[in-house]
């Protein structure tokens, strides 16, 4: 195996979207079940991690924006406080997320 690119690696830290695989839909209802089940498994093990992630980079960057904003510096502040904003949609999708392979809410009792 080759060594991965630099953006396949920021891609795989930053985005949590490699690890669920897609239901195809001619799949049967045990095909289904397995790859629902393999799905939560994972989220439920790596989901905290990215959470734990997003959270940092939320946190790093609201404190950068406030420190600019004190020296009085409107673009970087802008710039710091729009991509916390981004963060904290990427920590709140992937809590909600998280929050329903708790709760087996992706099941629908077909499973």
């Amino acid at each position: 195996m080759s060594d991965p690119s630099l953006r396949q690696l920021m891609w795989r830290y930053l985005t949590f979207v490699w690890m669920f695989d897609v239901v195809p839909v001619r799949a049967d209802a045990l095909q289904r079940a397995a790859i629902v089940r393999g799905n939560r498994d994972r989220g439920i093990r790596f989901l905290p991690v990215y959470l734990r992630r997003y959270l940092h980079m939320f946190f790093a960057l609201v404190v950068a924006g406030t420190a600019s904003e004190a020296m009085a510096s409107p673009v970087v502040t802008g710039a710091f406080f729009t991509l916390s904003t981004v963060v904290l949609v990427a920590l709140l999708t992937a809590g909600v997320g998280f929050a329903a392979m708790r709760l087996r809410a992706f099941d629908h009792g077909r499973y």
